[in-house]
């Protein structure tokens, strides 16, 4: 049997023999594939021929350019040759396709003094998925407000907790907590990110470096990483300018007395003996014994991720080892 290669459209690749379909070989790769009936009827997986051939089960030969290959439904498609396909709703392995939610606004409970936390229950039905360290949208006003999600699925899966923080000197947080606040139902859009924890979880020790609501995202994957019983150790350190400005204190706390985390709350503004004083990277440097066998999550602002990311890097942290949304959303 000959094996040619299925290039997805801005999600990667796969082979496929020639006695297989086109479906049967990407859900083999781990594709997310839409489909149904897998007998061409439901139309569920039908795409774009974009380059190549393929021959459908009737004996039919369809190639890239003619009219036909706009509309290729690949559960009765083998390929001919190399190919590159367009499926709408087609995931890449690990990636998790993105819905959007009408969300009950169930709770909102102040955790500090700009703080809060927000939580959103998903309506029944149709179970949404995402992966620690993924953020959703709120689609409200005319552009998107992105928050991560600070908890880990578990349960249903039907609970997201959110962690607003909401200032003065930025009125548009101030206008989003006034809308949770006065509206009941709130849609979302997830999930969002491309730097988080699934089911294939890292060999070596886990560093999360934090910043303010930075510890969402940290939070979550904690969760998980406790859940799955994580053979490593896992690391955080929590930088903020007042002891007042770190919230949930209690839960990392909890983490380390358990012995399931080493925290390290870091204040640069205060010499509370209770905690370290500096930059949250100049404490995370003088821990750091082994660079090159790490992985970091980096929580906060675009300054303080990249500048996290430039005193790692330069003690030996590899670049590839250093995961935050902020390298995607605010690049150099």
């Amino acid at each position: 049997m000959s094996d040619y290669t299925i290039t997805v459209s801005g999600g990667g690749h796969y082979p496929a023999a020639a006695a297989e379909t086109l479906l049967e070989a990407g859900q083999r790769a781990g594709f997310g594939f839409p489909n149904a009936c897998r007998n061409g009827n439901c139309l569920r997986c039908q795409g774009t021929l974009v380059h190549g051939s393929v021959r459908l089960r009737n004996g039919r030969t369809i190639r890239a350019g003619e009219a036909a290959a706009d509309a290729v439904v690949y559960c009765v498609a083998h390929a001919l040759e190399d190919c590159e396909i367009n499926v709408p709703d087609m995931t890449a392995p690990g990636e998790l396709p993105i819905v959007e939610a009408a969300c009950q606004v169930t709770d909102i409970t102040a955790l500090n003094h700009d703080v809060s936390r927000v939580m959103l229950r998903l309506p029944a039905g149709k179970p949404v998925q995402w992966h620690a360290g993924q953020y959703l949208e709120l689609l409200y006003g005319d552009a998107p407000a992105a928050f991560s999600i600070a908890n880990a699925r578990q349960g249903d899966g039907r609970d997201l907790e959110l962690h607003v923080r909401h200032t003065a000197d930025n009125p548009s947080s101030l206008e989003i907590m006034a809308q949770l606040r006065s509206d009941p139902i709130m849609r979302v859009r997830l999930p969002g990110g491309r730097r988080f924890l699934a089911d294939a979880l890292p060999d070596k020790p886990v560093w999360f470096v934090c910043g303010s609501t930075g510890f969402a995202p940290a939070k979550a994957m904690i969760e998980h990483l406790l859940t799955q019983r994580f053979a490593h150790p896992i690391y955080l350190y929590w930088g903020a300018r007042r002891a007042e400005d770190i919230y949930l204190p209690a839960l990392p706390a909890a983490w380390a007395a358990a012995g399931q985390v080493t925290y390290v709350p870091v204040l640069s503004e205060s010499g509370n003996p209770d905690y370290r004083h500096g930059m949250v990277h100049e404490a995370v440097l003088a821990d750091l014994t082994d660079p090159q066998r790490v992985e970091v999550h980096i929580g906060g602002s675009p300054i303080m991720a990249w500048a996290v990311f430039d005193a790692l890097n330069a003690a030996g942290v590899p670049a590839t080892a250093m995961h935050s949304d902020v390298f995607d959303y605010a690049p150099r």
